[in-house]
């Protein structure tokens, strides 16, 4: 009966050294396979907000593109990355902005957020596509035939949500929203004036190979 008993056993352990040895393998013939991948992580969980397919620039209305370039410019504005020791320099919207447009930054918003982002506060921003009005546009303008861009104020509803300390999670953002008053010249396209395949070459922003400039700033206080 021992015999038995120890036989058994004996098979027992066999099959689950077999069984060890057989994992192993396929665990390392995975990680043999495995690859990574890149992922754009968003900060907002809105649809309209994700990444869609590649779209022709024939088929973005002026509107549509305008609006693009407006969002983009408001969030480089605003936006408060904790810790980011270079507040200061955002090729972006320098890109998008005259040489006193770009000023008016750096005396005035440029300030709060380098304070803020030294005590690692964390702010994201967003505009919806009706929260961009313009304020002096004349009725009979048009985007497409215009030979020179007019420079054109708009009003811009924005939204922001600021982390006061970006390491603790579970601190709920404060929410809260405002006007920013922009004068700028916009003309659907490409700017031709720019070396493209330069540009890109050199690790540029598509985004600035468009014919948007922020020429003045304003703003209305937070309501």
């Amino acid at each position: 009966m021992r015999k038995l008993v120890s036989f058994l056993i004996g098979l027992c352990l066999l099959a689950i050294t077999f069984a060890v040895v057989f994992f192993t393998a396929l665990t390392y013939r995975a990680s043999e396979r495995i690859s990574i991948k890149s992922y754009i992580f968003q900060t907002n969980n809105s649809a309209g907000l994700r990444v869609g397919a590649l779209q022709d620039i024939n088929d973005i209305s002026a509107v549509d593109l305008r609006n693009k370039l407006i969002k983009k410019y408001v969030s480089e504005y605003f936006r408060v990355v904790p810790g980011d020791s270079s507040t200061l320099n955002r090729p972006i919207l320098k890109n998008l902005s005259s040489a006193y447009a770009y000023n008016q930054w750096l005396n005035g918003e440029a300030k709060d957020i380098e304070k803020m982002a030294l005590n690692k506060m964390f702010r994201t921003v967003r505009v919806m596509d009706d929260g961009i009005k313009t304020i002096d546009k004349p009725a009979d303008y048009d985007y497409y035939d215009a030979e020179i861009a007019q420079p054109i104020f708009y009003e811009i509803h924005y939204f922001t949500e600021t982390w006061k300390d970006s390491n603790i999670m579970m601190i709920e953002p404060k929410p809260d929203q405002g006007y920013l008053y922009i004068q700028a010249r916009f003309k659907p396209g490409i700017d031709e004036t720019k070396d493209i395949k330069k540009y890109l070459e050199n690790g540029e922003n598509p985004v600035g190979l468009f014919m948007f400039e922020v020429v003045n700033i304003g703003s209305k206080g937070l309501r």
